[in-house]
Formats: structure tokens, C-alpha cells, sequence
């Protein structure tokens, strides 16, 4: 049985109808027995219990916020809503769940059964949390080991660790679907690991970087998982280019274009002829980099700051980011994507400058990147954030004092109805970051039921941090109706790790 959402009453009798309907109703009383009428009665109490336990069983498996009479009708397996009167109302605040069970509605039989139940929890509920595992990411590094799933201490992941062979790596961490609480919204398994973007989503973690770190930073990043654009094996990046952070470039395992790492994965999982990832459209394809449409914020800890050609003979031409002086978080998107000769013959050379600054055209399918304050054109305060404006120190990224640790939320609202005029669809992401006490990477001041790390609620208590609306064109809007999620890093000289703890995300029902 499928349930569809109604706001609102939308059947309305007219005067003259309601007159009849009286008329019929009264006369049907008088020539039905009263047995008839009590077994009647009895049916429908029935019908409307099991309703409201439906209702209630629904909100569970779909872990739904907190309502205020929303009404629930029936439809098939085609979407059609059933010529039925029967329906549920839920009304959810915190962690009562109220169901009333209607049958009949709106008829002189009209009957309803309420049930109300407490779930511990259930008000700050995330779908997906670090509780769901670790075989709910998939680690795609340049080396062995520079990715940790499976760390200690209760992180969700440790990035950049430091037992390489190699101080310079990169590489990406994908959520695979497993573990959601509904299993419809993030689908786990070989032939299908994305999440449905929907109407959007909330997402929290918490991040420490160790005393000493020496790395280029990390992004929390998000990507279409449109079957012949991307698959859970993209990943961008390039040897000895810890500029790219991992989600900039065609992953190329060395300067040269002699191999790459998205190229390795896929091979080593049998280009989809034994163990299959989202779809076998892109067979064996190498050096595509994570094309777009794609979102991500950045936490930049090295300065490039030069505003030069990207690229020359097929190769990048370093520090060329167009970063500010100072430590700082930043959107990027996915820069002017055209197919730069001068970076290369591969699929990926439109993504060498996705994390430029001040890169794309600002239009429909080209969103301009956060600019620094280095940029001619001035700096993009709503996209660049630099921490002195809040009193932080330069570094305040790497430095300990006050603190290494740091909570982050992040809104993305996705409208799935095009704009009356110009026919593209808006997306508005919202971003705050907070800090933690020095080390305290548990973050008690947020903890899981508090209004910042709750992401079942929205956040209003201040102004966010970082924020943005822009519009895709319908054909990137599509693209973007699956997408995968996760974080990308580099590291240059590495010292030790940056670990992401807390990590919970809950999408807009």
C-alpha cells in the first residue's frame, strides 16, 4: 500500500450535492436494521485503526519530522490516488507520534481512531549517521592506507593518515548506501549505491586536524550519479598536485598521463562484469576526474594564490587557485568546464580549475566559484569564508590555539519544480561551522539533540556561515536527482591525519 501527501482539503461539496447526499443517508437509516448499522460500525472502527497503525508504522520507516495535520491518501503502484476516503493524519512533535485513522471522510459515516505512541530519539533521528558502519563508504586512494574506514576512537573516517609510503597522496571517501534508516532514499549493493536528492537534505559532522598537519585540506563534497557521467569509483586529484584536494582534475596517478586512479578502481572491480558499481556505462574509463554537476565545500589549508593559466602542455601549473591569504572554508562547483587542451587529452581536463576561485561563468549550468579577496573582481563574502570574521587566527584552520576542532551543518533545499519563466530549478545551500573545545572532538557543546546538530530540524537560531542559491538547466537538474556524497582530500607532507566524527544526515521528506 503506497501513501501520497495532500495539504489541505481538496474535495468540496457543493450546497446542492451535500442536500442530496443528507437526504439519501436519512432515509438509508431508516430501512437498515440496527444490527446491520452496528457491524457497519464496527467495520469501520476497524478500518480506521488499522489506518492510524499504518500511519504510525509509515512515519517510523520514513523517519519523519515533526508534522501539524498532514493528511496521507492512498494510491497504486502508478501514482494515481485511489477514489477512496480513507486516509491518516499525522501530527509529530518530537518524539510523540500522533496517527488518527479516517475512514469515510467527509460522508455522514465518516469514523477515526486515534493511537499516539513515544519513541526515545525519534525528534533528532538522522537517516544516515556514523552509526551505519563502515562498509557504508567505499576508499578510493592514490596509495594504500591513505584513507582509514575502519579507524579507532570513534571516527568516521581518518583522511591523510600517516603510514604511507609517500607523503603525497589523494583521494576520495564515498558513501555507499548502506545503512540508511530508509532504504529507499540511499540504496546500498552493486548495482546501486546513490542517494535520491529529492527536495534536499541536512548534514553534520565534526572535524579535528592534528597539531602538525601539514596537508592542502579537504572538502565535503556531493556529485550527480548519473550512470553515464559518474560512478562510487570518480575521484579527482593528481599526483604531487595537493592543490586539487582530491576534487579538482582527472586523477592521474602520475604528472604524466601514464595511469589513473578512477581507471584502477573500475579494474579492479572487473569494469562491471563481476562485481558492478552503479551501472556499467562507464565500462573501463580512466581519467574522467568527478564530472558535473557536482557541489563542494572546501577547507583550504595551504595558500595558492596565483590567478596564472591553469595548465601548460598537458600539465597543471601549480598554485593557481586564486586562494586568499589566509586559511579559509569556500563553495566550489565545477569552474568554466570546457576541455582545456593545455591540461590534457582526457575525459577530466574540463575539471582542473573546480576549485578556482572566482572560476565559471555564473550561469545556469557554469555557478561561479567562492572568490578570495585576492580577486580583481573582489572577494564573494556569501561564498568565501576566511575565519578573521570571526575573530579567528589566520590559521585557524591548523592552529590549536583555541581550538582544532570544528562542527559543521550544512541545508541544501532542491526545487523540484522549474521556474515559470525560465524553466531552470533553483538549489540554495547553506553552510554554518562552529567551534569545538581543543581536542574535543565528541563537540559536546553540539551535541546530537541540541537545534545545530539535530538534522532532523531546520536551523534558524543565526545567520549561516556560507550561503548560496544558483539554477541548473532541466538536463543538469535531472542528472542531479540521484548523486553520491562524501569527502575528498590531499595531503603533501604528511604528519598525520584529519579525522571526520558525528556525521549525520537526514533528507527533506
Amino acid at each position: 500500500m503506497l501513501f501520497a501527501n495532500q495539504k489541505g482539503n481538496v474535495i468540496a461539496y457543493v450546497v446542492i450535492a451535500m442536500t442530496t447526499i443528507a437526504a439519501l443517508a436519512v432515509g438509508a437509516l431508516y430501512m437498515t436494521s440496527s444490527s446491520a448499522l452496528g457491524e457497519l460500525a464496527a467495520n469501520n472502527l476497524n478500518r480506521a485503526y488499522s489506518l492510524a497503525m499504518a500511519g504510525k508504522d509509515y512515519a517510523l520507516i520514513i523517519n519523519l519530522g515533526d508534522t501539524s495535520g498532514r493528511i496521507f491518501t492512498l494510491q497504486n503502484q502508478s501514482g494515481q490516488i485511489l477514489p477512496s476516503n480513507d486516509k491518516f493524519q499525522l501530527d509529530i512533535i518530537g518524539n510523540i507520534i500522533t496517527s488518527t485513522g479516517i475512514v469515510n471522510a467527509g460522508t455522514p459515516f465518516e469514523t477515526r481512531r486515534q493511537i499516539s505512541i513515544k519513541k526515545v530519539g525519534f525528534s533528532s533521528q538522522a537517516d544516515i549517521s556514523s552509526a551505519s558502519g563502515t562498509t557504508s563508504f567505499v576508499n578510493i586512494g592514490s596509495q594504500q592506507g591513505f584513507i582509514d574506514t575502519s579507524p579507532p576512537g570513534g571516527a568516521t573516517v581518518i583522511i591523510g593518515k600517516s603510514d604511507m609510503t609517500s607523503p603525497s597522496a589523494f583521494g576520495a571517501v564515498w558513501y555507499n548506501g548502506g545503512g540508511a534508516i530508509q532504504q529507499s532514499i540511499c540504496t546500498g549493493g552493486p548495482t546501486s549505491n546513490q542517494c535520491s536528492f529529492g527536495s534536499g537534505f541536512r548534514a553534520f559532522f565534526v572535524f579535528e586536524i592534528p597539531a602538525g598537519y601539514s596537508g592542502d585540506g579537504f572538502t565535503f563534497t556531493i556529485f550527480n550519479a548519473d550512470p553515464n557521467t559518474n560512478d562510487i569509483y570518480s575521484v579527482g586529484g593528481g599526483n604531487g598536485w595537493g592543490e586539487l584536494m582530491g576534487y579538482a582534475g582527472d586523477s592521474r596517478s602520475a604528472s604524466a598521463m601514464t595511469g589513473f586512479v578512477d581507471l584502477d578502481m573500475r579494474t579492479n572491480k572487473g569494469c562491471c562484469s563481476t562485481q558492478p558499481p552503479l551501472s556499467c556505462s562507464l565500462g573501463c574509463q580512466g581519467g574522467r576526474g568527478i564530472q558535473p554537476p557536482k557541489v563542494a565545500i572546501e577547507f583550504d589549508t595551504l595558500a595558492n594564490s596565483g590567478f596564472g593559466d591553469i595548465c601548460t602542455g598537458g600539465t597543471l601549473d601549480t598554485d593557481q587557485r586564486g586562494d586568499g591569504s589566509t586559511n579559509h572554508m569556500a563553495y566550489v562547483f565545477w569552474g568554466t568546464n570546457d576541455q582545456n587542451s593545455n591540461c590534457g587529452s582526457s575525459v577530466g581536463a574540463n575539471t582542473f580549475d573546480d576549485n578556482r576561485h572566482g572560476a565559471g561563468t555564473g550561469g545556469q549550468e557554469d555557478p561561479q566559484n567562492g572568490r578570495s579577496e585576492l580577486d580583481p573582481s573582489g572577494i564573494d563574502t556569501t561564498s568565501y569564508f576566511r575565519g578573521i570574521e570571526y575573530g579567528w587566527p589566520a590559521n585557524w584552520l591548523l592552529s590549536n590555539s583555541p581550538t582544532n576542532t570544528y562542527a559543521v551543518r550544512v541545508e541544501v533545499t532542491r526545487n523540484t519544480l522549474p521556474d515559470p519563466v525560465t524553466g531552470n530549478y533553483s538549489y540554495t545551500v547553506n553552510t554554518w561551522i562552529k567551534p569545538c573545545q581543543y581536542n574535543d572532538y565528541a563537540c559536546l557543546a553540539y551535541l546530537d539533540g541540541s537545534n545545530y546538530a539535530n538534522t532532523k530540524i531546520g536551523y534558524t537560531a543565526d545567520s549561516p556561515t556560507l550561503s548560496r542559491t544558483f539554477t541548473l538547466s532541466p538536463t543538469y537538474h535531472q542528472k542531479f536527482s540521484q548523486f553520491y556524497f562524501g569527502w575528498t582530500a590531499a595531503t603533501s607532507q604528511v604528519t598525520a591525519g584529519i579525522g571526520i566524527y558525528r556525521f549525520a544526515m537526514y533528507f527533506l521528506k
